[in-house]
């Protein structure tokens, strides 16, 4: 008995691998396998689960709809889903089963090279922010047993068109655990700059933000393993940024620089200024305000950071008056502690609790009756 857990990139192949080990420890003599389409699927392996695909992302990080010169640059790498449609097929006959974490192309895509049944996550839209189209609808009635939503609002309005959908938590909330680092007294600005290579950029934008605060909070960055601390020392000495035991340092302000502390930091932040995906989600799924605005790349368009703000409902704000609308913002809500809960509810309502993995594990177990 074999499952396939199929997912997006690095957000979606995180669920999918907090699912899967759930899976193997209510069952396991069920073996389970990953196969990311855009990823070289670090989030499976770093969790003990074997993966049958590798990829790279793409030149536009994954967004080709979102610029004209992002999707040129895919059409060169239109091999990664034909080599990941034929790596699937091959392996077709040693899988049972379908897990499919991401959106409905891949869906698609997976259905048609292993023509197995499937149960559908589907964490790339809400109804809060872009609804499924009908083609999409059409899709979610036809091929998956369950289809399993981002959040409640979504799966009910899904129910009443027909499709079997349901909300059971959100796993990119499971295994938020702080590790107990101290990150210096209240109030603490979180800085999550991203995990892709725009990230370099977008941190210097950042920057500028960080300069033309007034009050006295402490500035603290999580870093992703995917950016180097050497690149950004280099890069911020330019805008005369000194580094030291761990600090960046400029005219009198500090910002630490944390790896491996990312829940820390959304712990123990009192605000986020955010230029990230899922992390940002995270952040206000534990109760913190994110103020987030456009930077560099296609993940940080002034499309799509709209998009999150209106997924989050005001948990996540966009400021498009950079940078002096950002700090402004950053300065009423250091003056308002109740403005801080409003927002950080709101985020905990909307990203649900942890615990989203166990439950649609048990989900799976039933459906393919393990």
């Amino acid at each position: 008995m074999r499952i396939c857990f199929l997912s997006n990139c690095y957000g979606e192949d995180r669920s999918a691998a907090l699912i899967a080990r759930e899976v193997k420890k209510l069952r396991p003599e069920v073996k389970v396998v990953g196969a990311p389409l855009i990823s070289p699927g670090s989030e499976y392996l770093k969790r003990g689960i074997p993966i049958l695909t590798r990829g790279k992302i793409p030149p536009s990080g994954g967004f080709p709809t979102k610029s004209v010169w992002g999707f040129i640059l895919d059409l060169a790498n239109l091999y990664v889903p034909i080599k990941y449609y034929l790596t699937l097929k091959k392996k077709k006959k040693d899988i049972n089963y379908a897990v499919v974490v991401g959106d409905v192309p891949l869906l698609v895509l997976g259905y048609l090279a292993l023509r197995r049944d499937t149960i559908f996550l589907a964490p790339a839209k809400s109804d809060y922010q872009r609804p499924h189209y009908q083609i999409e609808e059409l899709i979610m009635r036809k091929i998956p047993r369950k289809v399993l939503t981002h959040d409640q609002y979504t799966a009910t309005n899904l129910q009443k068109k027909g499709i079997p959908a349901f909300f059971l938590g959100n796993p990119m909330m499971d295994e938020l655990i702080p590790k107990g680092l101290n990150l210096g007294e209240s109030p603490i600005i979180g800085i999550l700059p991203g995990s892709r290579k725009e990230a370099y950029r977008n941190f210097l934008k950042i920057l500028k933000v960080v300069e033309l605060v007034n009050e006295k909070v402490n500035f603290v960055c999580a870093l992703p393993d995917s950016l180097k601390i050497e690149k950004i020392v280099e890069l911020v000495k330019k805008d005369t940024w000194s580094y030291t035991d761990g600090m960046l340092v400029k005219n009198g302000k500090r910002i630490r620089l944390v790896k491996d502390g990312f829940t820390d930091v959304i712990s123990q932040a009192d605000i986020i200024i955010g230029l990230a995906g899922t992390a940002n989600e995270q952040a206000a799924g534990l109760g913190k305000p994110v103020i987030s605005f456009a930077g560099f790349g296609p993940q940080t368009t002034p499309g799509r950071m709209k998009d999150q703000a209106r997924l989050l409902g005001g948990a996540v704000k966009f400021i498009s008056n950079f940078p002096r609308g950002v700090v402004s913002e950053i300065s009423f809500l250091l003056k308002n502690p109740e403005e801080r809960k409003r927002r950080g509810e709101i985020g905990t309502f909307r990203m649900g609790p942890p615990g989203g993995a166990r439950k649609i594990a048990e989900l799976i177990i039933k459906e393919f009756n393990l």
